[in-house]
This record gives structure tokens, sequence and C-alpha cells, in this order.
């Protein structure tokens, strides 16, 4: 064994036997599955066919209402259900061009399916370090550019740490792009954040769309599947795409049923997590070493920058885990720190679930005062 397996295998085995701090803790690859069969088993329900049956209709039913929406769709992947939810928009404009934020997981992380698979252009709209916001589409407007068929919003972003624009500045947004004829699509793979953040019900925020995305294995916990909500036309449209691509499996049995188990807990839980994260952001920035974004965090998640060199934050993770028996965080990637050039720095991301609940503050302060002892 070459010595990069062997410390490979050694911080595999450290991590598994470390409470982390992200997430919800170590579970064994059995243990969904028997969750799933333990479920079915009190129920006696019957597999969902095709797309087709209670398993899965009661639960599209479900999630529409909680948006207040009239139909929704189980599909297997957001990678899937969110072109297929701009390409219904664009079809019925007779308007290929859609618009998102740079950061988009659709222009980062999916190969660019909306323009190979659907015929999409984009528009990459607003600041790569801020949400998009209407000045944005104010400025798109007076730079001649196409009209939008449609415009993707998610909420939180991600890639910038989970930032959300205020309430006052979505709505003024929201209610521009009606004014032009622009169809809404909510990115909501973490919209279970947003929420509790917000102040709003899932149906507020859904009343300011025209359609909705949403994730079940991100922040849910439970196993891959989607959910694309909306009008009952376009839902009848976004089937056929569905089936076109593959997407109505045989069955969806063991994903519907892990999502209907973790969902409702984890949007009770939500407002305890998005309360901690900020306890927990809070300790770190008072570090010098650390900065936080944003600062304070707007839910659950945010983006962590070490000053150091990725090597040397790895090895003090694994002496806070083994001194402490707290995990902090997995991987880092080498970035210039914020607003000093001269520095580097290396950057994780943290969303906090139900495992740092569990963690008391002095013990974590303690794993933080090692990671970055200067």
């Amino acid at each position: 064994m070459s010595d990069t397996d062997s410390l490979a295998a050694q911080r595999l085995k450290l991590r598994l036997d470390s409470r982390p701090l992200a997430g919800d803790g170590v579970r064994h690859s059995a243990e969904e599955f028997e969750a799933v069969a333990a479920w079915l088993r009190d129920r006696e329900i019957q597999p969902d066919m095709y797309g087709n049956g209670p398993l899965v209709e009661d639960f599209e039913r479900e999630l529409a209402e909680m948006f207040g929406k009239p139909a929704a769709r189980f599909m297997p992947s957001g990678c899937m259900a969110q072109p297929i939810a701009l390409r219904v928009w664009a079809d019925r404009a007779g308007n290929m061009t859609t618009g998102f934020h740079p950061t988009s997981h659709l222009e980062l992380h999916e190969e660019h399916g909306y323009r190979a698979l659907h015929g999409l252009q984009a528009r990459l709209i607003g600041e790569a370090d801020r949400p998009i916001v209407a000045d944005d589409l104010h400025a798109l407007s007076a730079a001649g550019e196409k009209p939008l068929a449609s415009l993707l919003l998610e909420l939180p972003a991600r890639e910038i740490g989970g930032q959300l624009p205020s309430w006052d500045e979505l709505v003024a947004l929201c209610e521009l792009c009606r004014e032009r004829g622009i169809r809404l699509h909510l990115d909501g793979a973490r919209i279970w954040q947003a929420a509790p953040a917000y102040g709003r019900s899932l149906a507020e925020i859904g009343a300011l769309f025209d359609s909705i995305y949403v994730s079940f294995y991100k922040d849910i916990g439970a196993l891959p599947g989607a959910m694309l909500i909306g009008p009952a036309d376009f839902i009848d449209e976004a089937a056929i795409w569905q089936r076109r691509q593959g997407g109505t499996l045989f069955t969806a049995m063991g994903n519907i049923v892990s999502a209907r188990m973790r969902l409702g807990a984890c949007i009770d839980q939500m407002p305890r997590r998005i309360t901690r994260a900020r306890k927990v952001a809070a300790m770190f920035a008072q570090v010098p070493r650390a900065q936080v974004l944003p600062d304070p965090p707007h839910t659950n998640m945010f983006h962590l920058t070490l000053r150091g060199e990725v090597d040397e934050l790895l090895a003090a993770r694994d002496r806070a885990a083994r001194e402490t028996g707290i995990w902090l965080f997995g991987h880092l990637r080498a970035v210039e720190m914020p607003g000093d050039e001269a520095d580097m720095g290396a950057r994780t991301e943290i969303t906090i679930g139900s495992a740092a609940l569990n963690l008391g503050d002095a013990e974590l302060e303690a794993a933080i005062a090692i990671l970055l002892d200067a």
C-alpha cells in the first residue's frame, strides 16, 4: 500500500470513529433500506408502477399542497426535472432563452444538458458572488439582450455559501418578472432551509414562482429523488418529457418511501439547524485565521475559508479529531483569502444537520482551537 493510500485509509477510519460537525452522522449503508422495508411492512402499501399508484400519487399531492400548487411529479433527479421545466416554459413562449445565476448547478455541474438535450440558450445574470436582484434584469434590458422566456432562481444559492436575497428583494424581482412575462422557476434543492430563514411558509415562497423543483437527498437525507411542482397542464407536459428521457421507472418505491419517511422531521428541525449554524459560524469567525461566508449565515449552511496550506489544515483537522472526537469537515480546496491576495487559504462548505445539535459548545470550541492553533 502506498503512503497516499495508507493515509487515506487512516483518515477514513478516523472519520468513521468521530462525531461529524456537518450532516446527520455516519449511517451503515443498509440502514436506510431496512427502514424503508419496515415502513412498507407496517403499511402494506403496493409499489408504484411507472409513476402511478397511491404510493407516489399521495406524495405528489402532499408536496403540491405544501407549496400551494395544483400538481406535482416525482422524478429521479433535479438534473432531469429542471431542464424539463425550462423546456416547457420555452416551448410555450416560443423562445429558447432562459436565465440563471453564473453559479447555477445547470451551468457548472450538468455538462450543459439544458443546451445539448433541449436546445436552450442561457443568459448568465448578475454577479457571481451575490444573488440575482431586480437591477440585474434592468441591466439586461438596458444592454439590449434578447428577452427571457424564463428565469431560474436558486434559494438558497449553494455556490455562494447559501446566500439568500432579502425577502423584499426577492418579491421585487418576482414582480418584475411577472410584469415582463418571464416565467419563474425555483431551484429549491435546499428550499427547506429558506422557509425558516425568511420566516415564511413554503406556500408563501411557492406563490412567487410558476414552477418549483425540490430535492429529497439534500438536507432531507433520503435516497435520491426530486419533485417538480406547478400547474396541472405544466406537470402533464413535464411527465411526457420525463418519459422521453427514460425517467419513468418501473418503480421508484424505495426512493419515494425514503423521502416520505424523512421529510417531516427535517422540516420540523430546520429552525434549530439554522440557529446552530449561526452559532458554529460565530465560533469560527472569532478566530483570525478563519472567514465565514456569509457572516452570519443566512441558512444552515456556510462557506468556511481558512488561512494556511491545504495539507497543513487537513493534518490539523485530523489532530482535532483524535483529541476531541469531532470531525470538523471533509475536503478542502485551495483558494486566495478574501480581501488579501497575498495569502493563500483553503475553503470548505459546512451544512449543519442533526449531528451538530448533539455537540457541546465547549468541545467544539476546543476542536476549532486545535485546528486553527497558530
